[in-house]
């Protein structure tokens, strides 16, 4: 993730801005995500190739992008934090490589690019509203025949069964230090959380909800519902979906952030359900998560269900979050 409106890791740096160093560390740390942009740039930039990084962060992709010959780089970012990144580049002798300060809506080039690189993706993908304005700037400076690296993202998501986890959610519920919290009890089985899951707190069996070829996709025709099927693979109780994604940066090169895969920052979103849901190998399932619209940043609200055809669960997270968030008279007496 490289743009300032991200936010990332529930350790320290979920509620951070891309105007902190600590930010970047942490995304600069993420081994998985770092190095398979670098082997991805080494394998499509030939000297003869421009570059263009946008949410460039720290300048990492550009640099590796100058590093691997590119005859042109070019690194943009919406943050103030650019200038830091222009700073890193000549400390690198990596002068060449131009920097704008500059968004989807105000960056103005005069060529097109032979290859856009973005590290856009925030947890479950959508937790950020940064592909619209990526999709934007490829409409408009990437060549006929070029390159977007990633190559192609996709959603997945698997059934949740630990009981563990239900008790954690229902913790208000419990009457915690002798108090009733019931105007607030259900709100966790209502909103999504940032989780880092262990393989064996789901079911093996995970559904496919689509993908997004990053090269033909349109802002007017990308899904805002992702929607697939899966067949549990035993009868039991399931308290949650659990949402990740996955890349394809470039032929050969790619990673996932779910369960099973190596740990990256992205971690994974928890869609927990109202009250338990039983599923049976015999009954296949429909399971939806929907991103929407008009949300941003750490703001970004979610819509899950999931059904066996019998019955249906789902949640809207922005109609709870509106009867939680209307606020009371300012100054008077309640």
């Amino acid at each position: 993730m490289s743009s300032d409106q991200k936010t990332d890791q529930p350790t320290g740096a979920f509620r951070m801005s891309y105007r902190d160093v600590a930010m970047h560390k942490v995304m600069l740390q993420d081994v998985v995500r770092t190095e398979a942009y670098e082997r991805a740039l080494g394998d499509v930039v030939t000297p003869g190739h421009s570059v263009l990084d946008f949410g460039c962060g720290t300048g990492i992709l550009a640099m590796f992008a100058a590093r691997s010959g590119a005859r042109r780089v070019i690194a943009v970012d919406r943050s103030p934090f650019i200038s830091t990144a222009q700073a890193i580049a000549q400390q690198n002798g990596l002068g060449h490589i131009e920097f704008y300060h500059d968004d989807d809506q105000s960056l103005l080039l005069d060529e097109k690019v032979d290859v856009i690189v973005s590290e856009w993706m925030g947890h479950c993908l959508f937790y950020e509203a940064m592909l619209e304005p990526l999709l934007a700037v490829r409409d408009r400076y990437l060549a006929e025949d070029g390159t977007m690296i990633p190559a192609e993202v996709a959603l997945h998501a698997g059934l949740v069964c630990d009981p563990e986890l239900l008790e954690d959610l229902a913790f208000l519920q419990g009457d915690p230090y002798g108090f009733d919290f019931t105007p607030i009890a259900n709100a966790p089985f209502e909103q999504t959380d940032l989780v880092t899951l262990d393989p064996d707190s789901l079911l093996q069996n995970h559904a496919a909800l689509g993908s997004l070829d990053m090269r033909t996709i349109t802002s007017t025709d990308q899904p805002r519902v992702f929607s697939g099927t899966v067949r549990p693979e035993k009868k039991c109780e399931i308290y949650a979906l659990c949402g990740w994604f996955s890349a394809t940066l470039s032929p050969g090169v790619s990673f996932g952030t779910g369960p099973d895969d190596l740990p990256t920052h992205w971690d994974q979103l928890l869609f927990p359900l109202p009250e338990p849901f039983l599923v049976d190998p015999s009954r296949e399932l429909t399971v939806t998560i929907s991103p929407l619209t008009g949300q941003t940043g750490k703001d970004q609200l979610w819509a899950w269900s999931i059904s066996d055809g019998s019955k249906t669960l789902q949640v809207d997270e922005r109609q709870q979050a509106a009867q939680r968030s209307a606020d009371p008279p300012r100054g008077k007496l309640l």
